[in-house]
């Protein structure tokens, strides 16, 4: 009974844990501000906070010998991809993240949308232009998104500006999915890409096998007189 409970627990624990929302709230317009989420949580990941500088006598204690740690040498490099062999992997992954997508796109969440741009300009007629341009790209898009992902609240603002010479914009943006839905997403990509990389390396290899070797290689011709029998 004892290892039952401690089984429940861990499903229980794993479910609550793959239901909760990872994600990044973008802030815009003065100073840009990246926060990631993680369930309640949120971690500021820009700007950076400023590091404290060393002390000199800490920095002096340093040998250069501690400063400049050769690099241990040797090791197996991976042969350097292609552009054919690029092209064949960014196609795999594309044509996995497609599939996937297709399943994930509306449980991924779009909140906040909190976008406010106002155009300015140096001559009043290309300004309001691109204000008529801008428009109408934004009732064409905004339908089309709202039908791919959940945005509960969206509010987009595009305003005009006459006296300003330079267009500005601010806002507020979120996305976030369940850590599900992100394992469905790694997974759906692990194979493909996986399979991939077992068939490179194989190619790979066997192009090495059958390269010959460096010691059967011809050998240098010799000056040494050749001896006569008499």
């Amino acid at each position: 009974m004892t290892a039952l409970k401690i089984i429940g627990i861990l499903l229980l624990i794993f479910l609550l844990l793959s239901l909760l929302r990872v994600g990044a709230i973008i802030d815009f317009g003065g100073e840009l501000r990246v926060r990631l989420r993680v369930g309640p949580v949120r971690l500021t990941v820009l700007p950076r906070k400023e590091k404290k500088a060393k002390r000199p006598e800490e920095a002096s204690k340093k040998t250069p010998e501690e400063k400049k740690k050769p690099k241990a040498a040797g090791g197996h490099r991976l042969p350097k991809l292609s552009f054919s062999e690029l092209r064949e992997l960014a196609g795999t992954v594309l044509g996995a993240l497609k599939r996937t997508l297709r399943r994930t796109c509306r449980r991924t969440r779009i909140d906040p949308l909190e976008v406010g741009v106002i155009f300015a300009g140096d001559d009043p007629a290309d300004t309001a232009q691109t204000y008529g341009y801008a428009s109408a790209a934004l009732w064409t898009l905004m339908p089309k998104l709202e039908e791919l992902f959940y945005i509960p609240k969206p509010s987009v603002y595009l305003g005009i500006d006459f006296t300003e010479t330079e267009t500005s914009a601010e806002g507020t943006v979120g996305i976030s999915l369940r850590v599900c839905d992100l394992f469905a997403i790694l997974f759906t990509l692990a194979a493909p890409v996986g399979k991939w990389f077992l068939r490179w390396r194989r190619t790979h290899r066997s192009e090495a096998k059958a390269e010959p070797p460096a010691e059967h290689a011809a050998a240098p011709e010799t000056n040494e007189p050749e001896k006569r029998t008499a």
